[in-house]
């Protein structure tokens, strides 16, 4: 019997899941985000254990070779991860977690989920347009025009995966995007 809902909620970089997710976190107490674990510099603003937890490239291998973590992927040439420990912390609180990750990273999480005991709800945020999706890209001004063809070349593939998720959502307006994912939340 699955015990407990385990959410994935995924899409490409720059499509606002995070942006998504703090305008609706106060509307679902029972629902916590997992922070994942990252090789990647912290960003100006964001706080180690809030936004994620930043560690070297060497800490994130060590983690991999000592089966700390559920899953893993390189994304924009970093690790990205989720430990079983961060999943634990959540259940043990008695709320359900919701993943915030690249697609790549949900191949792997959901079937690992699934047969353990959880049910698993995946769902893909969708950008209104690709020249949106670029706009946003383009207006976070955190990378080099390099690391910004990277992010929309991963973007485009990662878009090719939105027909493995249960539930699709499009972010044309914010609010009707969270309303749409707290109503998924809650059934």
């Amino acid at each position: 019997m699955k015990n407990n809902t385990v959410f994935i909620f995924s899409g490409p970089a720059g499509v606002g899941k995070t942006t998504l997710w703090h305008l609706i976190e106060k509307d679902a107490p029972t629902i916590e985000k997992v922070i994942t674990t990252t090789s990647r510099p912290i960003r100006e603003n964001e706080i180690n254990g809030i936004h994620y937890h930043f560690i070297t490239r060497s800490e994130f291998e060590a983690k991999i070779h000592t089966g700390d973590l559920i899953e893993y992927a390189i994304v924009h040439t970093n690790y990205y991860g989720s430990t079983f420990s961060e999943l634990d912390r959540i259940i043990q609180n008695k709320k359900s977690p919701i993943y915030i990750i690249e697609p790549q990273g949900m191949v792997h999480l959901k079937p690992l989920l699934e047969d353990k005991w959880y049910k698993v709800v995946t769902i893909f945020l969708l950008p209104p347009s690709l020249d949106e999706l670029k706009k946003r890209l383009h207006g976070r001004g955190t990378e080099t025009p390099e690391q910004f063809e990277i992010r929309l070349a991963t973007a485009l593939t990662e878009l090719e995966q939105q027909d493995f998720y249960d539930i699709k959502i499009t972010n044309n307006n914010l609010k009707i995007a969270g309303k749409e994912l707290l109503d998924i939340i809650h059934r």
